[in-house]
Order: structure tokens, then sequence, then C-alpha cells
């Protein structure tokens, strides 16, 4: 009898150890529905595995749930570029136009952990200019955009000219000339010109087959930008003379005398009355000696 009690109260103390423990599951979650581990335990708990012990448990009950590790971002892409805050469409080769020295670019990706590497305040040459924009995304991937920035020549607008006709510089006023008179024989002005910008370019027009009368001829100046002004030179033609008239008075001119002909005459006139006058005298006076003497037999 007291064997008997002594294996029972064995069988009391020991029975504890031999009870299985609830599991623990993949995720940290303890099961208490499962005392070890099987098909469909913890199956919205990651699962369990056959380790997997409340004792387990207790030796890590004092430790966190391992966490994921977050997947880093690969975007490269870009937000907004935008040079001397005017904003251009973004692609993966860019062009820009300006016509100064130098601009203030700013460049904004999408993703904020991604870094940036470009120019920000390029000097710029005349004609192109490229400008490379290196995106590197949090997880390393790198993508380069291509911006071409061309800087233009300014043009000159400038459309100032000299300008000089039959030998004389003509004054303009309001881009006017005052009236040329030309001969009748002229039908075409010889134009000379300096401009003061020399990419600026002439052409003139109405200077052929000037009319009898009043002609306008134009410079028209052209500067380097396109830029037009024109220049109205006022040409008056003399009329044709009258052929019959002409002669009339060349022949008037001709017949009429000159004034030292006009001398020679009247001191020829004046020789030959002395002249008569003397023979008068001297007719007279032989004949009173004539008469006298024939009185006297």
């Amino acid at each position: 009898m007291k064997k008997i009690i002594v294996i029972l109260c064995l069988v009391i103390l020991i029975s504890p150890l031999n009870v299985k423990e609830n599991i623990i599951c993949n995720d940290g979650t303890i099961s208490k529905s499962c005392s070890d581990c099987h098909r469909g335990c913890c199956s919205k708990h990651g699962g369990c595995s056959n380790s997997s012990s409340n004792s387990s448990s207790n030796n890590s009950s004092n430790k966190k749930p391992a966490t994921p590790e977050k997947v880093k971002s690969s975007d490269t892409s870009i937000k907004s570029i935008t040079i001397d805050n005017d904003k251009i469409e973004i692609s993966d080769k860019m062009t820009y136009s300006t016509t100064k020295e130098s601009v203030k670019i700013l460049v904004i990706a999408n993703d904020s952990k991604a870094s940036l590497d470009y120019s920000k305040n390029p000097n710029l040459n005349i004609g192109d200019n490229n400008i490379n924009i290196k995106v590197t995304a949090e997880d390393g991937k790198v993508k380069n955009y291509e911006l071409n920035i061309i800087r233009e020549k300014i043009l000159s607008d400038n459309k100032n000219i000299k300008i000089i006709v039959e030998g004389k510089e003509v004054v303009f006023n309001d881009f006017k000339s005052e009236v040329i008179n030309i001969a009748n024989d002229i039908t075409k002005l010889k134009i000379e010109y300096e401009l003061e910008d020399n990419n600026a370019s002439v052409s003139i027009i109405g200077n052929e087959n000037l009319q009898v009368g009043y002609n306008e001829v134009t410079l028209k100046v052209t500067a380097e930008n396109g830029e037009e002004q024109d220049y109205k030179i006022i040409v008056q033609r003399d009329e044709i003379k009258d052929e019959v008239e002409e002669e009339v008075n060349e022949d008037i001119k001709e017949e009429s005398p000159t004034e030292n002909n006009k001398s020679t005459v009247s001191e020829d006139d004046s020789n030959i009355f002395s002249d008569f006058l003397t023979l008068g005298v001297v007719g007279a006076s032989g004949y009173f000696i004539f008469k006298h003497f024939k009185n006297k037999k």
C-alpha cells in the first residue's frame, strides 16, 4: 500500500513536466490552441516550426519581433526643372534658348531621398552648352538627363546710314530729304552710302528711269535683327526745253551785237560822219574861191 502511494505521488509530481507547452508562431505570437506544431497551427501568423515551444517563448519573451527590411526606392524621375524661373518640359533630352551669359538652374526630383548632381549656375558660350543632370535613386540606380542650353547672339537694331547723292551728303528730316533738283539729262542718281553697322544691309528702290518732275528714291535699311527703315530721297528732274525755242535763242545770241561790237559800230559811224564833214568843208571852200576869182575877171 505504501508503495502504491509513493508511485502515485511520483506520477503527480512528474506529469506536469511531460505536458506540452503552447506553440510560438513564426511572427512571435503564442498560439493558445496549439500545443504542438501541426498543419493549420498559426495559419494566420506565418505558420510555426516543430521547435517552437513555450520554453523558447520564455527565452525570447524579452526580444522584439524582427521587423522586415524596407525596400529602397529606385525612383530616378524628375518632378520639375526651372531655368531663371522658366519651367521647361521634362524629357530625357531637353533644349532651352537664352541670350544671357549665365543662368540659374533648379532641379527637383520626385523622390526626396534621391540625390542630384548638376551645374546650378553655368556660364554660357555662344551656341550650344550641354548640361548633364545625374539622378541617383535611394537604391543606387542612376539616370542621366541631357539639357542643352543654346545661348543666342544679341542682334543689332542699328539702322543708321550716311547717304551721298551726286557728291553731296543728303540731310533727312523724319527720314525724308529736301527736294534735290537734277538736270533733264540725268535719269539715275549717283548714290553712295555708309552704314554704322556693317551687319545691316541696304536695298535701293526707284532709282531707274527717273521721270520728268517729282520722283522718290528709297533706301531701305535692314538691321541685323530684321528691323527695317526707309530713307526717302525727293528728286525733281527738269523738263525738256523746246528745240525751236532753243534755236531762236541761239540765233538771237549770234545776231545780237556784244558790247564790244556796239562800241565798234559807234566808232565806225563817227569816223564816216567826220570824213563826210571834212569833204563838205573842203568842197565848199573850193567853190567860194573859184567864184571869187571868176568875178575879178
